[in-house]
């Protein structure tokens, strides 16, 4: 028998998903409180907390199922492990075609969560984003790539939301700025932090894509100086992330795609 948390209502409401997915067919409350053991109003007060969620749904006839929630978690936590299995051994090849740390990045709200890396050993310590790390979208490489897919109202609210705070003197600190930046992202399809996050840290980033072109996780190799991430290296950069693009099953030449500012 599956241990419990030891929060009766969180028991309560995993007993209630358990019982949901366990059939193909949808539940009426009298049937989910006798496979359950519980009351029906327990029951029902269970479910219209889950079902605000997401996570369970009532059908037109008064039953109960799981809600599309669970798949949309579901399909994240698949997607971000997949992208990290995927990626490490072309993350390999391009640190040893570059020499660069290579960081796999993905986002998670406002912020971008490093989630695998490569590191040059030689290199500064600085240059490692360790896994679990996480820095606001808009002073990175990686985060720009997801803010160039938001809208302007998306972009107004996220710098109303983060107040655009700035980690070092080059750190973008303006609405107007960051503008400018995510429109020269869009038109290279990659995007560059020159000492934005860290001092002395250089960093370059290109997309990863999946299915139906979303934007799913992003690429970047770190360097302590601009000159060490060459045309040569971001050209490495840009395919490696293409390649991973297409492991996830995205369309050959997914490109960074977003509305300009004031665009309709």
């Amino acid at each position: 028998m599956k241990e419990g948390s030891g929060i009766q209502v969180f028991d309560r409401a995993a007993g209630l998903l358990a019982v949901l997915e366990a059939s193909p067919e949808p539940y009426t409350l009298s049937a989910l409180a006798k496979e359950t053991g519980l009351s029906a109003s327990t029951v029902h007060r269970i479910l219209g907390a889950l079902a605000a969620i997401g996570f369970v749904k009532q059908n037109r006839d008064g039953r109960w199922s799981l809600g599309l929630r669970l798949l949309e978690l579901g399909n994240l936590v698949y997607e971000r492990f997949t992208v990290r299995q995927r990626a490490l051994p072309l993350m390999q090849q391009l640190f040893a075609k570059t020499g660069l740390t290579v960081n796999l990045a993905i986002r998670d709200g406002d912020r971008l969560l490093y989630i695998e890396h490569v590191l040059a050993p030689d290199k500064k310590a600085g240059l490692l984003r360790r896994i679990g790390s996480w820095a606001p979208l808009h002073i990175t490489s990686g985060g720009k790539l997801f803010l160039a897919k938001m809208l302007p109202d998306e972009l107004r609210s996220y710098a109303e939301r983060t107040g655009l705070t700035a980690e070092t003197e080059h750190s973008i600190q303006s609405l107007d700025a960051l503008l400018v930046t995510l429109s020269r992202v869009r038109e290279t399809g990659w995007a560059y932090d020159k000492e934005e996050y860290e001092k002395s840290v250089h960093c370059v980033a290109a997309p990863i894509f999946g299915p139906g072109g979303v934007l799913i996780a992003t690429l970047s190799l770190a360097a302590q100086s601009s000159t060490a991430l060459s045309p040569g290296c971001i050209g490495e950069l840009v395919g490696t992330a293409q390649a991973v693009s297409s492991l996830m099953g995205a369309r050959i030449g997914e490109r960074i795609r977003g509305k300009g500012y004031g665009e309709q």
